[in-house]
Parts: structure tokens; C-alpha cells; sequence
């Protein structure tokens, strides 16, 4: 199975068209509403995560996000495709990037077993991935850090880009698996970013 191997898989078929402009509308709509989420240090969370830098925002979720975060066609097929059969949905919201924001090196919370995202914005750059890292002690990554930087590069280190507009949606594992954003060129970007948990 690609999950098992690689930490990550593109889940094709499962956003119809009108949904995904019913998306990126409601996104639009809600930019107002954004919190910041902004610290400079690097640390590690009680919940076995690990965070570096990172300047961007986060905005709720409106009703056509939520739907689809707990959909239910949605689950059943990031389930069969992860092979987590005791998946729950936790929610979602959408990543917004102005020009210079980024995310340093990190993981996800706990509670994101599964992310799954979804561009917004069709020049969005790819996110940083480190699959060799998987299940890595935030010690270790710290030393990454101290060692490579926030946006490490070459060697081992890839990237993962998510799909737009294509009908798919990109399955990674958020909490076991390394990540990051290079600070973003363009004007604006935005991510929906959805978190499944296992039971």
C-alpha cells in the first residue's frame, strides 16, 4: 500500500467540481476572519508534536468546509486508502499565507492521525516532506533543525504538492511525518486542511 511506504497518498474522485468552487467562495468570503498564528522558537508539545517557526493564519471553518470535513463518502474513502479503518473526522479549517508567511519544520497535533489538504490557490508551492524522519522524537528533529534549518533541502529531504481543482485531495500523516512551507512568493495562498484521527 503507497501509505505504508511513503506516508502520503492522492485520493482521486472524491471533490466534485462545485464543491471545490463552493470551497474556495466561502474561503474567500471568510479572509476576515482570520487569527494569526505566529511564534518564532522552536519547541516540542505535550501531545509528542514539534514546532518551529512559523507566520501565517488560520480561518474558520464556514458550513460548506464543515460539510466536507465530516463527510461521510470522504472518510470511507481516506480510510480505505490509508487502510486506518477507525479514522474519525476532527474538523478543518483553511491556511491562509500572505506574501513572506511560512510554516518551519513541524508536526501536526495528535488528533491528525490523517491530514488531508487541498490548495486553494492554483501557484500554491509545494510543502517541504521529510517521510525519512517518520515517527521521529522531537529531540531529533530539533537537531534537523539546528543542523539544516526550518526549510531543509537535498539529501532526503522532498516535497508534496497538493492538488487543485482536479477532483482530488492529498492524504499525509500529519503527526508522524515532518512538514514545512517555504515563505511564499505570491500575494496570497490558501490551504483547506482537514485532520482525522485514529481511535
Amino acid at each position: 500500500m503507497t501509505w505504508d511506504r511513503t506516508g502520503t497518498v492522492l485520493i482521486k474522485g472524491v471533490l466534485a467540481a462545485e464543491r471545490f468552487e463552493a470551497l474556495k467562495a466561502e474561503a474567500e468570503s471568510r479572509l476576515g476572519l482570520a487569527t494569526p498564528h505566529i511564534h518564532d522558537h522552536t519547541s516540542a508539545h505535550r501531545d509528542g508534536s514539534f514546532a518551529s517557526p512559523v507566520h501565517c493564519a488560520f480561518v474558520p471553518p464556514g458550513p460548506v468546509l464543515d460539510q466536507l470535513a465530516f463527510d461521510r463518502e470522504l472518510l470511507a474513502a481516506v480510510r480505505e486508502k490509508t487502510g486506518i479503518a477507525r479514522l474519525i473526522p476532527r474538523g478543518g479549517a483553511v491556511v491562509l499565507y500572505q506574501q513572506g508567511d511560512f510554516q518551519g519544520l513541524h508536526t501536526d497535533s495528535v488528533k491528525s492521525t490523517v491530514t488531508v489538504a487541498i490548495a486553494l490557490s492554483e501557484d500554491l508551492p509545494p510543502m517541504g516532506w521529510a517521510p525519512h524522519l517518520y515517527n521521529a522524537h522531537p529531540d531529533t528533529l530539533g537537531k534537523v533543525v539546528a543542523e539544516n534549518g526550518i526549510f531543509p533541502e537535498g539529501g532526503e529531504f522532498t516535497t508534496l504538492r497538493h492538488p487543485y481543482g482536479d477532483g482530488s485531495v492529498r492524504a499525509f500523516a500529519g503527526y508522524s511525518v515532518p512538514h514545512w512551507r517555504p515563505r511564499l512568493a505570491s500575494k496570497v495562498g490558501t490551504l483547506v486542511t482537514m485532520s482525522f484521527m485514529d481511535l
